[in-house]
């Protein structure tokens, strides 16, 4: 066969695929050509050249229509590839372009999606796999700090019951979600393929993934025991998938987390919320961090200050009805942003009864009163503020 493009030597197509629509007696295909060493406007040219020399090739009405350049761009697997967009050889700013990876996928959570597109956007920007490392450790300082939304951590995905075999292990994550909620209210059944939104927790050593998966509201709740697993989303989700796109320059994520320091969680947030001795349901509840909630020193016991701060009362005291007041100013804030969105009454909980798992202002408000309702326990516990059995916050 005679070569309809001899001055195209240094071009290959690295990709080609197929799509068969039968209905319409329609069938689509793409192709990727790499050009090596040519400018954008070589490629349009290059790419309208080779449409029209293929479409005079074949009888009418099969047509080869140049698309857009990929400039750079990541070709991962069939139908999974990601780049910066170019339509017309004019256009200035490029599109960012994905197809089948995180960033699009709804089997993901905000947390891997957000992660691998703006890693990729600082690589294709600046051509420096450094900035992208320092860029993921820096996200995942936050998250094992807790400074992340719990929002962006939550996954949602189809549950169809009946349709699974009767042994628990082979439940999805999603379906045991719904089973625990239909054992407490049968009408909480999903319909079927609805999208049951559900977290990873903490759990034992060695448990299994169906053993962590909890309702974000058992999470979210005010006297919960829970916590984010954070090295699950970070080994499990994020590190997997940014390592499939990564990867292909070289870049090992694995060790880079290996070799960036553990930061320290805040002592507030490490302590479990105060519940009644008969909520106590379990034994986490009876676990106490051993770091001074100011300076996060070790601690003796049950004790709340380490020996340094404890000497100075004043201060002690000051601290402490501060970061309360402050975390009570974010409460009542974030209630004025929900009575402006959804209305509310001004009695307990601020009024507030919405519980929308979409809205992102939910989830902080729900953490801000967690970390208000522990602080409050523990200054209640030295003396500070009396207790009381009807809670404002």
């Amino acid at each position: 066969m005679i070569d309809p493009f001899p001055h195209l030597c240094h071009s290959s197509d690295v990709y080609s695929n197929c799509d068969e629509h039968f209905n319409n007696w329609l069938l689509f295909c793409s192709m990727f050509v790499l050009l090596k060493g040519r400018t954008m406007k070589e490629s349009f040219s290059i790419g309208q050249e080779i449409a029209s020399v293929i479409t005079s090739m074949n009888p009418a009405p099969v047509t080869l229509k140049m698309e857009k350049v990929y400039h750079p761009c990541f070709l991962l697997t069939k139908k999974r590839y990601v780049g910066y967009s170019y339509e017309t050889p004019d256009q200035v700013e490029p599109s960012f372009d994905a197809k089948g990876i995180e960033t699009v996928r709804r089997d993901s959570c905000g947390a891997v999606a957000k992660t691998m597109e703006q890693s990729l956007r600082l690589f294709f920007e600046h051509q420096d796999i450094s900035k992208v490392k320092a860029y993921l450790q820096r996200q995942w300082t936050r998250i094992l700090a807790g400074r992340v939304s719990l929002h962006d951590f939550v996954f949602a995905k189809e549950v169809r019951l009946g349709t699974y075999s009767n042994r628990s292990a082979s439940f999805p994550p999603a379906a045991i979600v719904a089973i625990k909620a239909m054992k407490t209210d049968p009408r909480a059944e999903p319909r079927y393929a609805e999208r049951v939104p559900y977290a990873v927790i903490h759990g034992e050593p060695g448990a299994r993934l169906v053993d962590m998966v909890v309702d974000p509201l058992d999470l979210l709740a005010t006297d919960s025991p829970f916590s984010l697993n954070d090295l699950y989303y970070i080994n499990k989700q994020i590190i997997p998938a940014l390592q499939r796109v990564f990867g292909l320059v070289g870049a090992d994520l694995k060790r880079w987390f290996s070799e960036m320091p553990r930061p320290v969680r805040s002592a507030v947030g490490k302590r479990f919320s105060y519940a009644p001795s008969g909520q106590r349901t379990r034994i986490d509840y009876y676990y106490l961090s051993r770091h001074c909630i100011l300076c996060g020193e070790l601690v003796q016991a049950s004790n709340h200050f380490c020996d340094n701060c404890s000497k100075n009362e004043a201060a002690v005291a000051t601290a402490v009805v501060s970061r309360t007041s402050k975390l009570e100013r974010e409460v009542q804030h974030l209630a004025a942003i929900c009575r402006h969105c959804g209305g509310g009454d001004w009695i307990v909980d601020s009024g507030i009864k919405c519980v929308s798992l979409a809205c992102t202002v939910f989830y902080e408000r729900r953490k801000v009163q967690k970390e208000l309702h522990t602080l409050s326990g523990v200054a209640a516990d030295i003396g500070f503020y009396p207790r009381c059995m009807v809670e404002l916050f």
